[in-house]
This record gives structure tokens, C-alpha cells and sequence, in this order.
């Protein structure tokens, strides 16, 4: 039996008004440009008054703008309000073990200016620091607007407070990136752990608030994240999705991490390539792959057999059909993805099995969600845009 439940946060004047503020500013997000006081007053049921009151405060902190209105018949014509893309922006970043990918991405979540730069050989957390900082100073100088906050997706596990607790592909432990990166910067620096922030990306692409989706991100390492209802779950301790260093039962082999039987001995990138480049995944994409790269093919098989193994367990578990992949193994194609839905479809039942699919925003998910999750920690709402809307 479901239990009632009580609400003991007290209701102040300052928490209602911050809840309406972020209706208002999310309900102007999902108009892009066709909703008005009136309309907005409509569609949240907040009083008209309130909802002027509230849209004069976001003009001020330049994050809304009012437009002209086009005369219709009798009376004043209707003013549509947008999100202001011309004051503020926000940074975004992907950090990976040798490069790091960057960009700048307008309140309206459209992305503007992207770029990357190579990292030092077995980099520390001071060589970040420093390489990262001065870049997203550049992209910032460039772009001219006003930063926000900036969001960097970053392959590691975090703890509530935003530390690296670990991160195996920089060898990391227990480090604070978030803190100098904060000082250096001068504003807010979220950190996101990178399958999370495929997660974030994939969200603000929904065209409707809810659902649910199972992500995986496959490079270096293997993470997952969770949407459950229209929200990504993190768990207790921000942990959720650690599952590159499970046993799934299709593995023998020696872990870095010190384990046997890991799932990224055989599925992540590293293991699928083995000898061969991420460029030879597009060879064999399809049936047809050159002889000398029929071990590459084997090797994609049997790890979208091996992820088959997880994401089914996960699936059934949660009640989740809908599976997204991400990552440099994209290049595998409708292999990588027949390989995964055969495995689903021998472990399923029929009526539970789903085609995955890849990640919407291909190789810009990392950072455009990273961005997202900004966004959202700063101002409360988060986007709802077309992919193709995404990018300039």
C-alpha cells in the first residue's frame, strides 16, 4: 500500500516566489518565442500580476527579453518573451585523457563555438587546471557575452560536494578540480561525471517533460546513467551507473582496477580495438569489413553481446525499453547495435525489447550536457530543443 507523503519543507515567501521564478523562466524556454504574460499566466495558472512581476526581474538579470507584439484586431497587441541570448552565455567543456573539447552555448541551449586542445601526456590535475582555464578564458574572450557558469563533463566518479573521488582514466584520487578551476575563472563550475551528462544532453532534446531512458557511455571506461520519469537518478551517494567494473559474467580477464571479470576488459574502447583505430570501426560498421578486420568485427560483436548482458538486467530491473549508446564507438554503427538487440531479444521477452539507438548529439553530448546540467543548477530549468536547433 502506498503511503502519503508529507511535505515538511516550510513554504516562505522566498521559496515560492524562486519556485514560480523557475516556472515562469522554464515555461518561457518551452514557448521559444510565442508565449506572452497572458499566455504564460494561462498555461501556470499564476496570477497575471505575479507573472509580470516576475518577468520584469528576469528582463533585469537579462535572461528574459519582451518583443514587440504584431497588432491582431482590437487592443494591445500580445508581447511575446524569449530567452535573451545576447547578454549571457555559458561554457561547456569535455575532458578527456588527451584533449580536452570545449564550447560556448547560449541560454536558449543553442551551441555557438566549439574547439579543442591537446592535453600533456599523462596529465595531473594542475596541468587541467591550467590548460582548461586558460582555454575556456579564450572561448569566453571571444564570444564577448557575460558567462553564467560553465559545465565540464569529466570521466570520474564525484561525491555531493563536486570532488573526484576517482577517476581511472586519469588515475585520480580523492582531488578537487571544481574549486580551482572556480578561483581561476571567477563563476560557478559544475562537474559532471560524462554518462550523466550524455543523460542531461539527451533530456533537454525531449520534446515532452518525463520518460525514461537507460544511457551508456563507451570510451576509456563504461558508465551509465538513468532517467527515470524525466529525471536523472544519481543515487545516495552520486554513484549510480558505475558499472564498468562489474562482473556480468562474460569475462576472464585481469582489470586494470585490480579485479577479474570487469565488463570493460571486453566492451569498452580499448578492448574493442585492440590493435586497430577508432577510424577502422567505420569499416566495419555494416557486413562487407575487409578481411584483415574481421577480428575488429568479432571483437564489436562480442561486445554488444557483453553490453546486451548488462543493459538487459537494467532494463528489466527498471522497466526502461529505451537504450541509448554514446561514445567513439558510434563508428560500429548498426553492428555494434544489431549485436546489442540480439542479446536483449535472447534474454527478453519479445514484447520488452527495443532497438537502442546512439546518443542525439553524437559527439557533443558530453559537453552539451554538461552545459545542461549548469543551466540547471544555476537557474533551475532546463532546455527542451529540436537536435537540429541545438548547433548554429
Amino acid at each position: 500500500m502506498t503511503k502519503a507523503i508529507r511535505i515538511t519543507e516550510k513554504v516562505t515567501p522566498g521559496v515560492l516566489r524562486e519556485r514560480n521564478t523557475r516556472l515562469v523562466l522554464q515555461t518561457v524556454l518551452i514557448g521559444d518565442g510565442s508565449m506572452s504574460r497572458a499566455d504564460i499566466s494561462r498555461s501556470t495558472g499564476l496570477a497575471r500580476a505575479v507573472v509580470s512581476e516576475i518577468v520584469e526581474s528576469l528582463m533585469a538579470r537579462h535572461l528574459v527579453v519582451e518583443e514587440a507584439g504584431t497588432p491582431s484586431g482590437r487592443g494591445k497587441p500580445a508581447k511575446p518573451l524569449r530567452v535573451d541570448t545576447g547578454r549571457q552565455c555559458l561554457l561547456m567543456a569535455d575532458l578527456r585523457p588527451t584533449e580536452i573539447v570545449a564550447g560556448v552555448v547560449g541560454l536558449d541551449g543553442v551551441i555557438s563555438t566549439t574547439g579543442r586542445v591537446a592535453l600533456p601526456p599523462g596529465p595531473g590535475v594542475d596541468d587541467v587546471i591550467s590548460v582548461l582555464g586558460s582555454f575556456l578564458r579564450q572561448l569566453a574572450a571571444d564570444d564577448g557575452r557575460t558567462v553564467l557558469t560553465a559545465g565540464v563533463a569529466v570521466p570520474a566518479m564525484l561525491s555531493p560536494e563536486q570532488g573526484i573521488v576517482e577517476s581511472i582514466q586519469f588515475r585520480w584520487h580523492d582531488v578537487d578540480l571544481a574549486g580551482p578551476l572556480r578561483e581561476a575563472l571567477g563563476y560557478d563550475v559544475v562537474l559532471v561525471n560524462d554518462a550523466t551528462a550524455v543523460a542531461m544532453s539527451e533530456l533537454s532534446h525531449r520534446s515532452q517533460a518525463g520518460g525514461s531512458v537507460i544511457v551508456l557511455h563507451i570510451a576509456g571506461g563504461i558508465g551509465s546513467a538513468i532517467i527515470l520519469d524525466g529525471r536523472v537518478h544519481l543515487g545516495e551517494r552520486q554513484r549510480a551507473g558505475e558499472v564498468g567494473h562489474i562482473d556480468v559474467g562474460v569475462s576472464d580477464r585481469h582489470c586494470e582496477c585490480g579485479r577479474t571479470g570487469c565488463l570493460e576488459t571486453v566492451a569498452n574502447l580499448p578492448a574493442i580495438l585492440g590493435d586497430a583505430s577508432v577510424e577502422d570501426l567505420d569499416a566495419v560498421a555494416a557486413p562487407g569489413e575487409p578481411p584483415e578486420l574481421r577480428a575488429l568485427a568479432e571483437r564489436v560483436e562480442f561486445a554488444g553481446r557483453s553490453l546486451g548482458a548488462l543493459v538487459c538486467v537494467q532494463a528489466a530491473i527498471l522497466d526502461i525499453p529505451d537504450v541509448v549508446i554514446d561514445g567513439p564507438v558510434r563508428r560500429a554503427g548498426a553492428r555494434l547495435l544489431d549485436a546489442i538487440e540480439q542479446e536483449l531479444a535472447r534474454r527478453l521477452p519479445a514484447v520488452d525489447v527495443r532497438r537502442p539507438r546512439f546518443s542525439t548529439m553524437a559527439d557533443r553530448s558530453k559537453m552539451h550536457g554538461a552545459a545542461a546540467a549548469a543551466m540547471l543548477q544555476e537557474l533551475g530549468v532546463l532546455w527542451h530543443i529540436s537536435p537540429d536547433r541545438a548547433e548554429t
